[in-house]
């Protein structure tokens, strides 16, 4: 192939993720897709012509995958367990009622923002209005766009159904031929009337939308579930003016729960994933269900830790989510990276961690096969952080400690330059 068009980005780390870390690295980018990767000296002797940038002392690695945010909500929720997962959920509802779709766009753009300046260049992204759909396009970010669905009023079910489809069919026309996917999320085991779920079961099965449930991420949802008593019914129903619950199956865990629904053949990602046993997780590895996973969030909100290396030992993919700011201080993730690592406590590595923010959360999104890694191949979407922490002794270890969004220097989505912390970038 001609050397002509071909960008080599030159730094002293590049971390590909699913090959060991290269210690004075390159990696070549031709018309938004990764050519090579390798050690510097081979990679310019094979690609001597065209612009060479040398970023110096920097890491370059895949852009990072977030896979759950909510960035509708802009962060008004005070952070506090006071009150308890209901009453939490309780505030969000308050919070959404009263936020104009103005604000909320508003808050989506900030977020968008927050997310290259951090790194992130893949998101899955849960909308109740569309509001965040215009600045993720306009961004150039990659991911999938969840529509949410919620609704507890049987009656309601096939009228919520038909909104929805008219909202996933109008994102689907605003972001054709570009980098994100239109998919639908019905919000969660309590959020939705089992008729609303078989409507939705109607709509999944009849497309190849992607699917995004909250599911197993609090005690009280447990509870409910298992009693149709407790906080949720007690507490948040009349809050959202539901009196009367409509009927509900009971179910020995959420998982299960949504097993019996059928939920599970739809290949969801689940998010959250918090109060999950041996037979929740056999369900979800023949289902072919993935993981959203958000330690932060969690910490605050869940009373409990997922068990996620009972997941990766059993081959579900897991990614890294930061949730929204009504329920974590960032959508930076590296802090999210950090947080996971100090949650199990020794039960995940570096690389395992830094995986689940790449290669799995690219996967848990159904995006595998073009970004997550460095590899041939794949879509040009990397990063570069400054890398002076960075150590030879344990490269992938002092990269998640030593780094924080703020020491992100570029974020290229496709090849094309999206965030760049200073005027240039150095071009020979």
């Amino acid at each position: 192939m001609s050397n002509s068009g071909v960008l080599v980005l030159i730094a002293r780390w590049v971390f590909p993720l699913t090959s060991p870390p290269i210690a004075d690295g390159a990696v070549v980018i031709h018309e938004g897709e990764i050519l090579a990767v390798g050690p510097r000296s081979e990679v310019e002797a094979a690609f001597s012509g065209g612009p060479h940038w040398d970023l110096g002392d920097a890491a370059v690695l895949p852009g990072l995958v977030n896979c759950h945010t909510h960035l509708e909500l802009g962060g008004a929720i005070p952070l506090m367990k006071a009150g308890g997962f209901p009453a939490w959920v309780v505030a969000v509802v308050e919070e959404r009622r009263q936020a104009s779709l103005a604000a909320q766009a508003a808050a989506a753009e900030r977020g968008v923002q927050s997310l290259l300046r951090s790194g992130t260049t893949c998101v899955g992204e849960v909308s109740s209005t569309g509001q965040s759909l215009s600045p993720l396009l306009h961004a150039g970010l990659r991911g999938v766009v969840y529509r949410e669905v919620l609704g507890l009023p049987p009656e309601e079910a096939e009228a919520r159904r038909n909104a929805a489809r008219d909202d996933v069919q109008r994102m689907q026309g605003a972001v054709r031929g570009g980098r994100l996917r239109v998919g639908l999320s019905p919000h969660s085991p309590y959020g939705l009337s089992e008729a609303l779920f078989g409507a939705c079961d109607a709509m999944l099965r009849e497309s190849d939308l992607p699917c995004c449930i909250h599911v197993a991420e609090s005690r009280d949802e447990v509870e409910f579930l298992a009693t149709g008593d407790g906080e949720i019914r007690r507490r948040l129903y009349p809050a959202v003016g539901c009196e009367i619950p409509p009927p509900r199956r009971r179910a020995g865990s959420p998982v299960e729960y949504l097993a019996a629904l059928g939920a599970l053949a739809w290949q969801p990602l689940l998010v959250h994933a918090v109060h999950v046993d041996e037979a929740d997780s056999g369900r979800l590895v023949r289902s072919g269900a993935r993981v959203a996973h958000c330690p932060r969030s969690n910490s605050l909100l869940s009373e409990g830790v997922a068990p996620v290396s009972l997941f990766l030992r059993q081959g579900i993919p897991v990614g890294l989510g930061t949730d929204s700011l009504a329920s974590a201080p960032s959508l930076d993730l590296w802090d999210e990276m950090r947080a996971a690592l100090d949650v199990h406590a020794g039960r995940l590595t570096p690389e395992r961690v830094l995986g689940m923010a790449t290669v799995g959360g690219a996967q848990a999104l159904g995006l595998g096969d073009s970004v997550g890694s460095l590899a041939p191949g794949k879509r040009a979407d990397l990063i570069a952080v400054a890398a002076e922490a960075v150590e030879a002794s344990d490269p992938i270890g002092s990269l998640i400690a030593g780094s924080r969004g703020e020491d992100v220097l570029l974020s290229l989505i496709e090849g094309e330059v999206r965030y760049n912390r200073s005027e240039g970038v150095p071009c020979t």
